[in-house]
């Protein structure tokens, strides 16, 4: 298994240096992978989108635009910022949702971009909502549930900067 590691990260360091000049990626979105591995195709996505989860280097390179991960507006990494966390946070975001308090459901609001003074409502109207919300089938569609129950509220709606995109 050493081996394995070990040849990757030779192949990704020797081939980044190619990569680097490339703008994009693949498949597996920005990171430290599609710097490592670019848009090579095939089965290396699935190794890219594993080193873009890592550490939260896919997250931290949306939120500063860095990794390949520079969008065309802040709506944009906004988005896929939600869409990144909802997928790797699913259960324990239901979890809290369903308490209406805890660390997951504070930072998912915080990709919602929901204001400080309308978290509150925010977390109550998910939490209100929990059954509705997580009926929806996949990651994504109760992402678009949540969006529609925040937009539903008008506080959440205008203090929520994120839930229209």
């Amino acid at each position: 298994m050493k081996r394995v590691i070990l040849g990757l990260m030779v192949t990704g360091f020797a081939v980044s240096a190619q990569v680097a000049s490339a703008a994009g990626y693949g498949m597996a979105g920005c990171g430290l992978g599609s710097i490592v591995f670019g848009k090579q195709k095939g089965i290396i996505q699935v190794v890219a989108a594993t080193l873009n989860g890592t550490s939260g280097n896919q997250t931290f390179g949306i939120t500063t635009g860095t990794s390949n991960c520079a969008g065309s507006s802040a709506e944009a990494a906004a988005l896929q910022g939600q869409q990144d966390f909802i997928a790797n946070n699913l259960a324990p975001l239901s979890k809290d949702m369903a308490r209406g308090q805890g660390e997951t459901l504070s930072a998912f609001t915080e990709t919602l971009g929901c204001s400080a003074d309308v978290t509150g409502a925010a977390h109550a109207q998910l939490q209100k909502s929990h059954a509705k919300i997580f009926a929806a089938p996949g990651a994504y569609a109760v992402l678009e549930s949540v969006k529609t129950e925040l937009r539903s509220v008008p506080a959440t709606a205008t203090g929520c900067t994120f839930v229209a995109i």
